[in-house]
């Protein structure tokens, strides 16, 4: 778990860099003054325009395995240098990543300390920011394809919270190619994986 000195640390730094830190408007987690009713709102605001015209929606809700643990280090910190992150920030967050050991408790029993090469700081206060930055492209990607649901000009083919995704579209065929980009991105660029578990 971080200390409180390294949350002060990482208040200091997203203070800092909070001009590099940022991520789509689709993603709504981890955003000052947003939360998952926002979301939400956004969702059924697509849905209610559709369907007043005539149109229907058809929706494919995504969830990714074990996405805070799994954040490869190298890919982070090229997604910041592709952003033109400062070298003293990547510096920062290299040692801080690199330093990090952790170790498992079951019961009374600690095991030995081992590092981890993935992975964000569990209760780091940049934790969730970088999260967001490591998964921008998949909105991204989907926002520039013109994949899913638009209303006149403005995209809104998918909402993002956390480490889950909504995709809308009017069309099923659609759909699948949105999902298609979806893991494409996640398998080939991000090293993740979307859960999959068949339901009657």
């Amino acid at each position: 778990m971080s200390s409180v000195v390294s949350k002060i640390f990482e208040m200091c730094l997203l203070d800092s860099y909070s001009d590099i830190l940022y991520s789509d408007d689709l993603q709504f987690g981890f955003k000052k003054g947003l939360g998952c009713s926002n979301a939400i709102y956004s969702v059924k605001s697509v849905c209610d325009y559709y369907i007043s015209r005539g149109s229907t929606v058809n929706i494919c809700c995504l969830d990714i395995s074990k996405a805070f643990d799994k954040v490869n280090h190298y890919i982070l910190f090229c997604k910041l240098m592709n952003r033109k992150a400062p070298v003293e920030f990547i510096d920062v967050l290299l040692n801080w990543y690199s330093r990090c050991t952790y170790c498992v408790r079951v019961g009374m029993v600690l095991s030995q300390e081992f590092r981890s090469v993935c992975g964000v700081r569990q209760g780091g206060v940049l934790s969730p920011i970088l999260f967001a930055i490591y998964m921008n492209d998949i909105v991204t990607q989907l926002k520039a394809k013109r994949l899913g649901c638009c209303i006149g000009d403005l995209y809104v083919g998918c909402v993002m919270y956390a480490d889950d995704l909504i995709l809308m579209t009017s069309s099923l065929i659609m759909l699948q190619k949105m999902i298609d980009v979806c893991v494409v991105e996640a398998t080939n660029e991000l090293d993740m994986a979307f859960n999959a578990k068949n339901q009657l």
